[in-house]
Order: C-alpha cells, then structure tokens, then sequence
C-alpha cells in the first residue's frame, strides 16, 4: 500500500463476463491530522497533504475556514485563486494524457513536453499574488497580466503540439460525431490516435451505465448528511437522494453539443470520457471559464463548507471550529463517487465481455483510466465457479 493508499477492483468473471465487481480503498483519512489545528495551521498543512490537485484541495479549505470565521467575500481575489484551479485541472488533465495514454496505445510517454509542462505550472501562482501566497487568510494579489498571458500562450502551444498535433483549434470546433470522425481521418496527435483506437476496437459504449451525474447539492442537505451520518457512510461511500452519481469531466461537460450526440448513440460510455477530457485540456487555457459555478461555500455557526469543481469532479470541505481550532473536518473527495462500491466505475465495469481474460483485463484499464481514480489501483480478475 501507498502512502496515499490504493483502490482494489476485482473483477470476478466466467466465460468472457463480468459477473460481480468489488472496489475496496485504503484511501486514508487525511483531514483527522487536521483537528485542534488552528485555520492558518491548516492552510499551510492541506497543500502538503495533497499532491494531486494540491490548489483545489487548499482553495477549499481556504472557503471552508473563511465561511466558519465569517470573514467577507473578496471577489476579486478569489477569481484569481479559481483562475489557478482551473490551470490545475489543465495540467491534471494534460499530465494523464501525456503519461497515460502513450502506455495504452504501446508507446512510450512524451517525458519533455511532460517537463515543459510542469516548469509551465510551477510559475502561475507568481504571475498573480504576491510571494505566490495564493491560498492563504491575508493572500494579496499582485496581478502580472503580460507574463501570464505568455504562460497561458506557451501552455496553449504545448497543448497543441504534444496533444492535437496542431489541431487543436480544429477539435474544438466539432459539434457532432461526423465531425469528430473527418477530424480523426486527418489528425496524427496522441489524442487522435486514441480516439481511433476506441473505434478501430469498437469500444465507444464501452462501460455504458445508467448512472448520471451528479446534481447541484443543496448546502445545508449537503451539510446535514455530512454532520449527522459516521465518517465511513457518507464521506468514504456518499450517495445522494439515496444514488450513485458520477462527478467527472462527462458530467460537468455533459451540455456540450458533441457530446451531446455522442450521447444520444453511447451513453456514457469509453469514448465520451476521452473527449471531455480533451475538451477541458483544449479550452481552459483559451477563456479560463469553462467551469462556471465551480465553488460555493455554506457558513453556519463555526461553521464552513465549501464545494469546489477539481480536476476530477466535485470536491468537497466542510470543518467545525471551537475556541478558534478545528473540532472536526471531513472531505469527500470525487474519487469516493466515482470509485463507490455501486458507482459508475462498477456498473461500467459489470458490462464487460471479452473472448479471453486478457481482453477483460485490458477493456477494464481503459476504462480505468478514463474515470481517473487520481491514485494507484490494482486490478485483480478472479475466475467464478
């Protein structure tokens, strides 16, 4: 086991069908070091806590203890900490594109542009507060507009290059699947060859579910049922209105003209979670606006939740302070939806056949890898009397 744990999904099979699914985690709860922490305490400790996604999990910590301090909004500082989350979700994004899929197609992964990428990354928070303190209670901006437009420009071009071969703005314009298909006849890039491959196998409603995303959850609901459940029921296995839903790219892209049709012909299956990623990696770095209405927060008494869109979905704080230190603090992070022991992941999974083992194997790391569990996992195929 990892220090950040590990998911375990078996897949218990007979003749070429998936029979049951089991996902265990060993995910551990990170927020308990949290407690008796004074807010400042764990504005500085959450960063390191977290390596993935390290800006949205301190952003939401940062709402949740301004919300329980009651302190005022500052609209104009937090729209440049969401302008830092959603270049996270680009690099996330564009880390697994580039690591991940040449490994799926048999290749080797582009380690340069996976350097320049993070060297790109490193200087943004310096491009818009001063010391690059943009997560904490007394943050002060100091906006260099001209510089952050190259990075946004030099990030726009990798993209391009290591993804879309050029094609990028090409992508980006396709609203249907006739589209998609004439644009993948003439594109080279990683993602195109993916997006082929998907067709050449046949695979585009691969993992089709009837599970369907998550709604805007109420505030105080959300809080009641974090409150009043145990820590393992809702945070480590949540449902809402009593089901599973799904917090991924697909859900929060799912009004998208493309995929809309697409859709209408696979459901929710393996090659709509591969465009939605590619539409987020294309378009961020183009109108840092494409996750409208990703943060809220909910104060009460001591009180602050906050809910902040991710990389991967739906991330959510909530903490109580007494005596100015945290009594309780949970999290529930995307991956608790996505990876739940009934949710989309397991449903997707459930619809797999394959003439041998091999083929199950290799349809169920696909689709792995495009709900995106954001740590390890190990996948265990168990053969069924």
């Amino acid at each position: 086991m990892t220090p950040a744990g590990e998911i375990t999904i078996e897949l218990r099979h007979r003749a070429g069908q998936v029979g049951a699914v089991k996902i265990d985690s060993t995910r551990p709860e990170a927020a308990r070091v949290l407690v008796g922490k004074a807010p400042e305490q764990v504005l500085s400790m959450v960063p390191l806590l977290f390596s993935l996604c390290g800006n949205a999990q301190a952003y939401a910590a940062l709402m949740a203890c301004r919300a329980a301090l009651q302190m005022p909004a500052e609209p104009e500082v937090d729209a440049a900490r969401e302008c830092l989350v959603q270049l996270e979700t680009v690099r996330e994004h564009a880390w697994r594109i580039l690591l991940d899929w040449p490994v799926l197609l048999g290749q080797p992964a582009d380690k340069i542009a996976l350097a320049a990428l993070l060297k790109l990354d490193k200087q943004f928070k310096s491009c818009l507060f001063k010391d690059g303190e943009a997560f904490k209670l007394d943050s002060l901006l100091q906006i260099d507009g001209a510089f952050l437009q190259t990075l946004l420009d030099e990030l726009t071009s990798l993209i391009d290059q290591a993804i879309f071969a050029g094609g990028r703005n090409g992508f980006l314009a396709i609203s249907d699947e006739a589209h998609l298909r004439d644009w993948l006849d003439v594109n080279t890039g990683l993602a195109a060859q993916l997006l082929n491959v998907v067709y050449q196998r046949d695979w585009p409603a691969l993992g089709n579910s009837l599970v369907v995303g998550l709604p805007e959850l109420e505030p105080a609901e959300l809080n009641r049922q974090m409150q009043n459940t145990d820590l393992l029921v809702f945070c480590r296995t949540p449902q809402w209105l009593g089901r599973c839903f799904e917090t991924t790219p697909l859900s929060r892209q799912q009004t998208s003209p493309l995929l809309a049709d697409l859709r209408s012909r696979y459901g929710n299956g393996l090659l709509l979670r591969f465009v939605a990623v590619l539409m987020e990696v294309a378009v961020i770095p183009r109108g840092i606006s494409s996750m409208a209405g990703m943060t809220s927060a909910y104060a009460g008494d001591g009180l602050g939740l906050a809910q902040v869109q991710a990389a991967r979905g739906l991330l959510i704080h909530r903490l109580e302070l007494r005596e100015g230190r945290v009594y309780d603090y949970r999290i529930v992070a995307p991956t608790e939806w996505n990876f739940h022991p009934g949710g989309v992941l397991a449903q997707g999974l459930k619809c797999l056949q394959a003439d041998a083992v091999d083929g199950l194997r290799q349809q169920a790391e696909w689709l792995i890898n495009a709900v995106d569990p954001c740590v390890q996992y190990r996948l265990v195929l168990t053969l069924e009397n």
